[in-house]
């Protein structure tokens, strides 16, 4: 039977609330005091509606074999309160401790439950500056300790789970002000009523071994000294043996990793591996990664040793934007190692290294700051975590870094309304999207500049930064990936979040950057030699005609050919790589499109749809020489005669309509439409009373009049803007469709 305790059942003035509350098990071990043989687990708790915590009771389960029945009786069992957890709280240097009633009681033979109760109000709290003390991060709330009868039997400790068991938290009583004593009668906490638990924390950990018996793999269980491989519920040691393991393939768990002195761990660009506890490293490991992989290597307790992650696919003369992933790498170490072949600029004095910092405070061509002999000439200066550097090679190759691991968040500092070069900070990739909102832009949306809020990488296909935005589908962010962001006003930093660490999108196989599209849009590409840039236009029901922050990304601007488009209302100033417009009547809305391109190119311009209806056409209107081109029909190309650098000349027109822009007579009458003016057409050879009616290329009527037989009829078009028109005539006995321009 269920032993509710005293003051719960006096707590009759709660009320009662649903939101998801949960309890773990952490950091479960054996100890031993010198006589006896113990079990310990941390009990944490967390909550997605953060709250300050008033009273509570939990139920473990235990395996009798292991401590014997009763274990509050026999006084086997303790509720503990170590510093810095919930229930050790107190306030005024300790003259008020927040809980007390500390409560342990046997439910049953292989059941012991414990509770506590609140014993400062919510006003103590609040004049302490405490919030709240339970929030979505696990928190440690307190600690049970078990000693054993039988160190040799499971301890098998587990939540009870039981619906009878259930809804024992309550939220903090008051009062808010005043006194410091809790009044749960007259200012009652709530109920908590969305209990969940997990166990799988309270297992513990046992030992394994590597012993590289069959060969340097690995997943191949004859290298194990348990003839299996190594799990989440492993400690694992990696002795100094003939052959060092490598991790190739799969995303594997450990606990704890032990690497001693003399020994070598690979983590190849197809491999991953998290350690949910400490990493303590006396050897050393190595993380690869190539032009298109990466390996994953994450520590989610601490972390002591030195890492070595090495970029592959480096191509010579060719600048990289590149981050080191560890702390601690010094420049000059780094610019020296002969395996690195960084090229260097003996011509000017003093030398200067292929290694270059960015600075958009300064001006046009001296934005990259390049280490010179004398600013590396001490030693001193390390890559800073979570900063990014363009850097070359002398020839074909890779490049290194060798540092302590980063496995704490990240605050990176930045300069305010400015564009910064900053980068993964992590030995993991990090979502730059997506990832159900907990993501790098997400977190940091604010600090964006609202016209730039992206994430824009290089793209070697395009020859330019390209951005990753909110409105893509998900993309991450691999180890040593460099990038650029652009800051608002008042702006000095930027986080990157640890929980966020993880594998690639796909969770297999690591790809640098890959993304998946879903979206409504066009992309309209010129092309140009070898390279080819594209911007593109995307649709939604949620998208404006003006500034959607977010969802209209800026353009990175800097390459010799690119594309862009200007918003349709408000922002004028900046070019836009990606827009977003509305769904509703997107075929009447004028897309005014950039283009960067050299004198004496020839760029060809293309389009591609997305989601859009099947019959719509896609027009590219040049005003320079009066021509409307379907470029759904096939490519555009045209010779700058003069270099382009601005938008004014080409418009993106979008129908779902098609209509011919050819002259059209279906019988043998002869009639002649022609302009006679610059704003009026004029119409002869009718010799029956017509219908004539002129449209837009994209399908609108916008004037429609009857003329009469056998005469010369003149029809006035200054109403109309400058563009292609199509004017149809229907009569008795002719239908006649004619192309116009009005200039």
């Amino acid at each position: 039977m269920k032993k509710l305790l005293l003051f719960l059942i006096c707590l009759i003035s709660y009320n009662t609330y649903a939101q998801n509350i949960s309890f773990t098990f952490v950091n479960a071990r054996n100890t031993n005091d010198g006589v006896d043989d113990y079990y310990e687990a941390d009990i944490y708790i967390a909550s997605d509606t953060d709250f300050i915590v008033g009273s509570g009771q939990l139920y473990f389960n235990y395996n009798t074999e292991a401590f014997g029945e009763n274990v509050h009786a026999s006084g086997n069992f303790s509720m503990e309160t170590p510093t810095g957890c919930i229930l050790d709280t107190s306030f005024g240097g300790g003259f008020l401790e927040a809980y007390n009633l500390f409560i342990v009681n046997d439910n049953i033979s292989s059941r012991v439950s414990t509770s506590f109760q609140q014993n400062a109000s919510i006003n103590a709290f609040n004049v302490s500056g405490v919030a709240s003390n339970v929030t979505s991060t696990p928190t440690h709330l307190y600690s049970i300790k078990i000693k054993y009868n039988d160190v040799t039997k499971d301890p098998n400790v587990s939540f009870e789970i039981g619906g009878t068991f259930l809804d024992q938290f309550y939220t903090a009583c008051g009062p808010t002000s005043g006194s410091n004593s809790p009044d749960c009668t007259n200012h009652p906490g709530t109920q908590i009523t969305g209990d969940s638990y997990d166990s799988t924390g309270a297992s513990l950990f046992s030992d394994v071994n590597w012993t590289g018996a069959s060969s340097a793999f690995w997943s191949i269980t004859s290298n194990w000294n348990t003839s299996a491989i190594p799990s989440t519920s492993n400690n694992v040691t990696i002795p100094d043996v003939a052959n060092d393991p490598i991790l190739n393939t799969g995303n594997l768990s450990v606990n704890d990793l032990t690497i001693d002195s003399g020994a070598d761990l690979t983590v190849d660009v197809n491999g991953a591996l998290t350690v949910n506890g400490d990493l303590n490293n006396s050897g050393t490991i190595a993380l690869t990664a190539s032009a298109s992989n990466s390996s994953v290597f994450i520590v989610e307790g601490s972390a002591s040793g030195q890492v070595t992650f090495q970029q592959n696919g480096l191509l010579a003369n060719q600048w990289n934007v590149i981050t080191a992933p560890v702390s601690g790498q010094s420049i000059k170490d780094f610019a020296e190692n002969a395996a690195n072949d960084i090229r260097i600029n003996n011509t000017v004095s003093p030398s200067r290294y292929a290694i270059a910092y960015y600075d958009d405070s300064n001006a046009d061509g001296a934005k990259w700051v390049y280490y010179t002999t004398t600013d590396l000439s001490s030693g001193t200066l390390t890559f800073e975590l979570g900063k990014s550097y363009a850097i070359s090679r002398a020839t074909d190759g890779s490049v290194s870094f060798t540092g302590t691991i980063e496995t704490s968040d990240v605050t990176e500092t930045v300069a305010a309304d400015q564009w910064n070069a900053i980068g993964n900070p992590y030995t993991a990739y990090m979502p730059i999207n997506e990832n159900s909102g907990a993501n790098f832009i997400q977190d940091n949306f604010a600090k964006f500049d609202s016209s730039f809020v992206a994430v824009y990488t290089w793209d070697a296909t395009q020859n330019k930064y390209t951005a990753q935005t909110l409105a893509d589908a998900e993309s991450k962010l691999a180890p040593g990936q460099g990038f650029f962001i652009r800051t608002t006003t008042g702006v000095g930093n930027v986080a990157f979040n640890k929980v966020q660490r993880g594998l690639d999108v796909s969770g297999g196989a690591s790809t640098r950057l890959v993304t998946t599209n879903s979206n409504t849009e066009i992309k309209l590409s010129i092309a140009s030699d070898a390279t080819k840039v594209s911007t593109r236009i995307l649709y939604s029901e949620t998208a404006t005609k003006g500034l959607d922050a977010g969802y209209d990304v800026g353009n990175f601007g800097g390459a010799d050919l690119d594309v862009y488009s200007k918003l349709i209302e408000g922002n004028t100033e900046d070019n836009f790589t990606i827009q977003s417009l509305p769904i509703s009547n997107y075929e009447e809305i004028i897309v005014p499109v950039g283009v960067v391109a050299e004198a004496g190119k020839e760029i060809v311009f293309s389009v591609e749809m997305n989601n859009l209806p099947s019959d719509s056409n896609i027009y590219l209107e040049d005003k320079l020489t009066n021509t409307y081109t379907d470029l759904t029909e096939g490519g555009f190309t045209v010779k700058v005669e003069e270099k382009l650098n601005g938008a004014g000349r080409f418009y993106l027109h979008t129908s779902a309509k098609v209509l011919s822009t050819d002259d059209e007579i279906i019988n043998n009458e002869t009639v002649s439409i022609f302009k006679s003016t610059k704003s009026e057409i004029t119409i002869t050879g009718v010799t029956s009373n017509a219908n004539v009616k002129v449209y837009s290329i994209l399908g609108k009527e916008v004037t429609s009049t009857t003329i009469e037989a056998n005469q010369t009829s003149k029809i006035n078009l200054n109403n109309l803007s400058s563009g292609i028109y199509i004017v149809k005539l229907q009569s008795e006995t002719s239908e006649v469709s004619k192309k116009i321009i009005l200039e």
